[in-house]
């Protein structure tokens, strides 16, 4: 019996283009329950990470930089340099100063820390290439490396793009 595949492949692409569309993904209903951890030194580094992203990443507290980062610390977003001075000046340029909230104002899915790794997932909104004027719902993930008490490394998944050195994502990431 032979099959044929082209009829094959277009069943599938129907019977997915009727399928409902992916799970937008949700936040955690309470974030200061993200920071609780059985070992200390893991929930000690989740606050720091959580403390840190509502000062520097929401408020930009610039001035609170040497507090939560080593003088070393290393950038592997391909938009900031390297080094505590330049994500100041990054954090600088791109937004204004803002009063510290008790909550990081991101939709946090989650907080998890192994080792000297923390990592915070957030829901992140971009325009729907396949419906203009909307926005769709996905997950940015964003992972620092810890070192004697500050963030020493951060990993994304941002892609290289001039505009984010003017952007201001507390702004743009919104539904």
């Amino acid at each position: 019996m032979r099959f044929n595949y082209t009829l094959i492949g277009i069943m599938i692409l129907a019977t997915a283009a009727m399928a409902p569309a992916q799970v937008p993904p949700t936040p955690a209903p309470d974030q200061s329950a993200l920071l609780h951890s059985s070992d200390p030194k893991l929930a000690a580094n989740k606050k720091l990470v959580f403390d840190m992203w509502r000062a520097i990443i929401q408020g930009a507290h610039t001035e609170l930089a040497p507090t939560y980062f080593t003088a070393s610390y290393i950038q592997h977003n391909p938009n900031v340099a390297t080094g505590r001075d330049a994500m100041v000046a990054y954090m600088k340029a791109t937004r204004p100063v803002r009063p510290i909230q008790p909550q990081i104002t991101f939709p946090v899915i989650a907080i998890m820390a192994e080792g000297d790794l923390v990592m915070v997932a957030t829901v992140s909104y971009a325009a729907d290439p396949e419906a203009p004027g909307h926005k769709y719902a996905g997950t940015h993930f964003d992972l620092f490396r810890i070192e004697n008490g500050k963030i020493a490394e951060h990993w994304d998944s941002v892609p290289k793009d001039a505009a984010a050195l003017h952007t201001d994502p507390n702004v743009v990431n919104k539904p």
